[in-house]
């Protein structure tokens, strides 16, 4: 086969070459779930059926045929890795709401830059991610579907990294925004925690709302109240069009002047408190944290590197500078990429080791909590 043409256990899929970086396989629109659609809709996400005429959705971009299509595609994902890579380290980016195409040329440039495969899954959010509808219908889920779909699609990642050039046992896990929380809980959970090499936080772990059960029961009763549904209706929710839960959301969402979706804090997903909940992951993990200060175009990074996991205290590794002579539209220069292929960002060109940091860097105990 071409080095275009990959295969898995679902079949064979067909790739391209990245738009702008002609050296990197782009391979769109992989299913790594079934489509969350009909009696998938508010559930954990499912296995993909075997098909012989399996397929991705190449070029098409989720949304662009109405709400209906949006959700059939939100269990997909995109893969970028140079031609002939071989064992190279796997960067998981998760992204915050935003363009689809910055999105895609950022993996790019990464993949080409640092030689890296990156994978940018899609996941369920809003009312169909994180509508919780325990308290008010039995059959549905606990409402933390976006975070279990993120789960799902870092273990596709781990699975299938080896058919794209990746090595499974250096996965790193990143993202912008509210993705940023969610690779943290990724590198914490039990679940996913082994899966998990290295985490970077480009600019820290933003604030992320976490609701309490009784909350999310507020909200449910919010939204089903806005979308008209039956209050004792069972299957109704699962055989509306998707346009009438975009249309009920987005009227919640005016009456509050935000999302009113958050995480769920029930007890098989306790969040608790990040810190604690890195300094207990199954398996070591290497945490870079990011702070930024830009001037007149160009950014500066100090990147602090620590070690968390297997019940250890939070142990300081040592500190670099990078410097950028141009400010990319999201900030976080070849440091970010150097820590995801050799788990060291003062490899990077323009990279300066803070040299008191770094002398005394003697893993002494100290507060990751104060980093982000």
């Amino acid at each position: 086969m071409s080095r275009l043409t990959v295969t898995l256990p679902e079949g064979a899929v067909q790739g391209g070459w990245a738009r702008q970086f002609p050296q990197v396989r782009a391979f769109l629109g992989l299913p790594y779930a079934a489509p969350p659609v009909g009696c998938l809709r508010f559930a954990p996400p499912a296995p993909c059926p075997r098909s012989d005429s399996w397929s991705p959705l190449g070029a098409t971009v989720p949304g662009a045929l109405g709400a209906a299509f949006a959700e059939a595609t939100q269990l997909t994902l995109d893969v970028w890795t140079p031609a002939d890579a071989v064992g190279r380290p796997v960067l998981v980016w998760l992204d915050d709401e935003g363009s689809a195409g910055r999105t895609r040329r950022f993996c790019a440039g990464l993949a080409a830059e640092h030689r890296i495969v990156v994978v940018a899954p899609r996941c369920r959010r809003g009312a169909l991610g994180y509508l919780d509808l325990t308290a008010h219908r039995d059959g549905f889920g606990n409402g933390n579907f976006g975070l279990l779909d993120q789960m799902e699609a870092l273990t596709w990642v781990a699975t299938h990294a080896r058919a794209f050039g990746g090595d499974p046992a250096v996965i790193t896990v990143s993202g912008r925004g509210e993705g940023a929380h969610a690779a943290a809980l990724l590198a914490g959970l039990p679940r996913t925690s082994p899966l998990v090499r290295r985490l970077v936080l480009p600019a820290g772990v933003p604030g992320c709302r976490v609701q309490t059960p009784a909350e999310a029961a507020r909200v449910a009763a919010a939204f089903l109240d806005v979308l008209g549904a039956d209050p004792d209706g069972r299957g109704d929710l699962r055989e509306l069009e998707a346009a009438a839960i975009t249309r009920a959301e987005a009227s919640l969402r005016r009456a509050e002047a935000r999302s009113p979706f958050a995480l769920v804090a029930h007890d098989d997903l306790p969040f608790g408190d990040l810190t604690e909940l890195l300094r207990g992951a199954m398996s070591a993990v290497e945490v870079m944290v990011g702070r930024r200060c830009v001037d007149r175009g160009a950014g500066t990074t100090t990147w602090t590197i620590w070690r968390c996991g297997e019940d250890r205290v939070a142990d300081r590794i040592s500190s670099v500078v990078t410097h950028a002579r141009v400010r990319t539209p999201e900030g976080y220069g070849s440091g970010f990429g150097e820590f995801v292929r050799t788990g060291d960002p003062a490899s990077a060109r323009g990279a300066r080791v803070e040299p008191l940091l770094r002398a005394g860097a003697g893993r002494e105990p100290v507060d990751l909590g104060a980093a982000l």
